[in-house]
């Protein structure tokens, strides 16, 4: 476990494995509330799998790293130089990307705007326009907070950084800039091969997003969870993982 001074912000990451240089690396990029410990012990698996180094980190804001007082408009935009800056750092030429809700986003910018730099991405309900839905899921984690009910697993993330982090990152996904919010521009320049995954009963948005992203990036397939919410691959580790090697079998790697 280390940290890395990124544009004078301590961002804290972490090795699955030992790390090999000799074997490719899978970069997680955790949700738009989640941290490097959110991925439980899905990246050791996949790292042990597929015989792969497996990369975790925290981004501003989140977990161990430094934490921020807002989320201006387009700040999943932003991310795409600061994860450069990280792989350029640890050395890491090209990579695999599997990335979550909001990281699931910054994820499809990367390998848009950086084709050379990625080599697959897994996306699990990535946002790629903004929906009522999620604005609405969004709201009813600000109503806990405003009654004293935070999550506690967020607390279990994010420790004493956790109600400013809630706080600002749900100041910026319902500001009334964010709503108009759309990177579906980017989505034919999506290249590498793409797994789009989401779970059917996703309380933060709709297969219109899978939809949509399938429709413009050349190389995509998609995955749909049954009976899963908005994190398939802790609800069905096992079946998420099968989806995993079939994409890295077939031709993902």
């Amino acid at each position: 476990m280390s940290h890395l001074q990124i544009n004078g912000t301590s961002l804290f990451y972490d090795w699955a494995n030992d790390f090999d240089p000799l074997l490719e690396t899978v970069v997680f990029l955790h949700d738009g509330l989640g941290a490097a410990s959110a991925w439980k012990h899905l990246p050791k698996r996949i790292a042990e799998s597929h015989n792969v180094n497996a990369l975790v980190y925290d981004r501003h804001g989140y977990g161990q790293s430094d934490p921020r007082e807002n989320f201006p408009f387009k700040f999943m935009e932003a991310e795409v130089p600061v994860l450069l800056d990280l792989l350029d750092a640890l050395d890491l030429e090209r990579v695999h990307l599997i990335g979550h809700s909001d990281g699931g986003s910054i994820a499809l910018l990367l390998a848009a705007q950086h084709p050379r730099r990625v080599k697959s991405v897994v996306t699990i309900a990535a946002h790629v326009f903004v929906e009522p839905e999620t604005q609405a899921g969004i709201r009813d984690l600000v109503s806990l907070q405003n009654a004293g009910k935070t999550p506690e697993w967020m607390h279990k993330l994010h420790g004493e950084n956790a109600e400013e982090l809630l706080r600002a990152w749900s100041d910026g996904w319902l500001s009334e800039q964010h709503a108009g919010w759309n990177i579906e521009q980017w989505l034919q320049d999506v290249r590498c091969p793409l797994l789009v995954m989401q779970g059917d009963r996703d309380e933060f948005g709709t297969e219109a997003q899978v939809d949509a992203i399938i429709n413009r990036a050349p190389n995509a397939k998609s995955w749909i969870a049954p009976g899963c919410g908005h994190t398939p691959h802790n609800q069905k580790p096992d079946a998420f993982l099968d989806e995993i090697s079939a994409f890295y079998k077939n031709g993902a790697r």
